[in-house]
């Protein structure tokens, strides 16, 4: 007869075996799934390593902190009110097509100051809200340019703290160029806001947005840092009197909401520091839709130290137009992968041309720092003064070298005049060309010969100008007949006629080009075409 325990072991067993079996499937069930799908072995490993990311913080110690920031950093925003004597204006993106736009909140009607007919006489004095960041506890505030340019100059301003205070305000300057303007009132002893350092800010880190949207004083909203060095074409350059191209737009992206009547505030990170002065919001509505803009805290800190000093800013400048390069243009340059920002032209009199920068250079750093972006090599140079040395890494003819460039007050460049000297000292009749037009098929573009009017309209000795450019082909797909009218070199070599024209372009096929042209407004520009082959 078996004993007792004989019979107890292998029931035990059995219930072992089933009992893994069942674990076996339920925790490894939905990987033979997959392993079955994709016909793969019990080996595969799907995804990467789970990033080292901190874990210590929990949800209530982020919450206790969002709550000490909010607290700390409502004091230093004040709502601003502005009376204003001039006409609207017209609103300049009616047609949809500029998504970009201030938000300065009109409590009179419509979204902001522009929606008023452009064809209206005045309406008497308008009203708008706005907000500023108090920057002194003397009582100087950091706002925006559109926030106050069109203040009545008595009583046009008033400044409201969150303890309901209110006093008038005076503009100390302005600085359209950055969309930065700096107001003072007369109070002592004011919470003042802690400035950070806007090179820190990062892709992916907590912000909070602070101001008076829509009228609702001192409201908070928290998001993330959309992107950086963002280019967002929000200025309209004819309204605040900026000449065109030198609006510096080089913003902080963030999804924050923020809503008419932000403009001015602050852009906050997690540790209560100011990272930026929103300006601006991308939207069809005229309301949030997910996307805002804020100035970097340390331009704008630049900017209003200036005008706390002296009233207005003491810029300097190179003095070149500037275009950021894509692949085509890269292997057109010599450049391995696409990289820095090429000089279109250099501004007769200007601080590049004292330097030795040349048409074609390629700026790839300015003290350093990589300038891959035509607003970033701005917002560069932008923290200089006229006066101040900056160290340019530049690509030119297949090698580095180094310029060092003294800036210079946009007041000092000279005039472009027409200079014929050349012209004047040629001895004996030109030499036609030989042929008045060329056609050339792999890059679909047709050409013909400069009359003496065009020489002098776009200021040059010789060139082709492009009469025609094929849908679909090349020269269309790189902009070539909207970017410029006249071509005065091809691959670095200048051409004066027609035949020029025809040989160079016979000698570059199979390679990406450049292409020099000048367009309806004289300025040059540079276009990369690839040439086929064939």
């Amino acid at each position: 007869m078996k004993s007792k325990n004989s019979f107890v072991r292998p029931v035990i067993l059995i219930v072992f075996g089933l009992l893994f079996g069942v674990g076996m499937v339920a925790g490894f069930g939905g990987i033979a799934k997959l392993n079955i799908a994709f016909g793969q072995s019990d080996h595969v490993m799907l995804g990467g390593p789970t990033p080292n990311i901190p874990q210590s913080a929990t949800l209530e110690s982020i919450n206790t902190s969002f709550k000490a920031v909010a607290k700390a950093i409502q004091p230093t925003i004040v709502s601003i009110k502005v009376k204003t004597e001039a006409p609207k204006i017209a609103k300049k993106d009616q047609d949809g097509n500029n998504p970009f736009k201030f938000f300065f909140h009109s409590p009179n009607g419509g979204d902001d100051e522009e929606d008023a007919n452009p064809f209206s006489q005045p309406q008497g004095p308008s009203e708008g809200l706005g907000s500023g960041v108090i920057v002194t506890s003397d009582g100087y505030i950091l706002t925006n340019n559109h926030v106050v340019e069109n203040a009545a100059k008595k009583g046009g301003i008033i400044i409201k703290l969150t303890d309901k205070h209110e006093y008038e305000g005076h503009v100390v300057g302005t600085d359209p160029t950055t969309d930065i303007a700096v107001v003072k009132i007369e109070a002592t002893g004011l919470p003042v806001a802690a400035l950070g350092n806007s090179d820190d800010v990062s892709v992916g880190e907590w912000v909070l947005a602070v101001g008076n949207p829509l009228g609702l004083e001192s409201t908070v909203t928290t998001g993330i840092v959309s992107s950086i060095g963002r280019y967002a074409n929000i200025f309209d350059e004819a309204r605040a009197k900026v000449p065109s191209g030198t609006s510096i737009a080089n913003f902080i992206q963030t999804d924050a909401a923020i809503n008419p009547g932000n403009s001015g505030g602050g852009l906050f990170n997690a540790r209560g520091q100011v990272i930026g002065i929103n300006a601006a919001i991308a939207t069809r509505t005229g309301m949030f839709a997910g996307y805002g803009f804020a100035i970097p805290i340390n331009l704008a800190k630049f900017v209003a130290t200036d005008l706390i000093k002296m009233g207005h800013v003491n810029r300097g400048y190179i003095g070149v137009n500037i275009k950021a390069i894509d692949q085509t243009e890269a292997e057109a340059l010599g450049l391995s992968v696409p990289r820095g920002v090429r000089i279109d032209n250099v501004v007769k009199g200007s601080a590049g041309e004292a330097a030795g920068l040349h048409e074609g250079d390629v700026i790839l750093s300015v003290d350093g720092q990589e300038t891959n972006e035509s607003n970033q090599l701005q917002g560069l140079i932008a923290l200089h003064h006229a006066g101040d040395n900056v160290s340019l890494k530049i690509w030119r003819s297949g090698k580095e070298i180094d310029k060092s460039v003294t800036l210079r007050p946009r007041s000092d460049v000279a005039s472009n005049e027409d200079d014929k000297s050349e012209d004047s000292q040629r001895k004996g009749p030109a030499a036609e060309p030989m042929k008045e037009t060329a056609t050339m098929d792999n890059i679909g573009v047709t050409v013909r010969n400069l009359n003496t009017s065009e020489k002098d309209k776009y200021d040059t000795k010789g060139g082709v100008y492009i009469t025609n450019v094929v849908p679909g082909s090349e020269a269309y797909d790189r902009g070539l007949g909207l970017i410029g009218k006249v071509v005065t070199a091809v691959d670095q070599k200048p051409v004066k006629n027609v035949d020029e024209f025809e040989k160079v372009m016979g000698n570059c096929k199979g390679r990406s080009i450049g292409v020099t042209v000048i367009d309806d407004k004289g300025d040059k520009r540079f276009v990369a075409i690839r040439v086929p082959k064939d």
